[in-house]
């Protein structure tokens, strides 16, 4: 992703890896597996697709909005506001990032076409090949509003979002900004365009 930041203008970039949001995985220094598991099994550029809407996974209720305003998700703080590009570009410089689209595989885990599964086992969506992640971890799933959750799939490390523990299989909204953490594999979700600014 780096390269085509670097090399392409934004709707160059956007042509790639659309309006998908992007799991940028923390790599610590000892942490090779993790990133080899990931460069195994990356989706690359426009590859892959992106997940339907899960029918009756959420509560359905409508809201009318007379312009295009950024409204809170539901349940959390109405402080909290997406992470900037100058923001995200001084975490990058403080240490390595696997950036992964959030999209399905075509040759990973078809049990569920609606979900992206994450995992430790290779025919997961996302593969993080580290010790404190279960074969299968939990999964990203849209809404029929288009809103992404995350659960957490009984794991024995448990998934935290900005600090607070998952219930098991309990849908958690997110969005760009928050931190999501699959055992002790920190990731933080952000916008196509915030990334392909904090690369720039």
């Amino acid at each position: 992703m780096t390269e085509t930041a670097l090399t392409r203008d934004l709707t160059g970039f956007l042509t790639l890896y659309g309006d998908t949001l992007v799991l940028l995985v923390r790599l610590g220094p000892t942490d090779q597996e993790l990133a080899s598991g990931l460069g195994a099994t990356a989706v690359r550029g426009g590859a892959g697709t992106p997940v339907k809407p899960a029918v009756g996974s959420m509560e359905f209720h409508t809201v009318l909005q007379s312009s295009f305003v950024r409204s809170p998700r539901p349940g959390t703080d109405d402080k909290k506001t997406e992470l900037s590009a100058a923001a995200l570009a001084a975490q990058l410089e403080q240490s390595s990032h696997f950036a992964v689209p959030l999209r399905k595989r075509s040759n990973a885990d078809t049990a569920y076409m609606e979900r992206i599964s994450i995992g430790r086992a290779l025919n997961k969506d996302i593969v993080l090949r580290h010790a404190s992640v279960s074969k299968f971890h939990g999964w990203f799933e849209v809404d029929e509003m288009g809103g992404l959750h995350v659960a957490d799939a009984g794991s024995k490390n448990s998934t935290r979002v900005n600090g607070k523990q998952l219930a098991a299989r309990e849908l958690t909204r997110v969005g760009p900004g928050d931190q999501v953490r699959f055992g002790s594999v920190e990731t933080l979700l952000c916008a196509p365009q915030t990334l392909f600014a904090a690369l720039r």
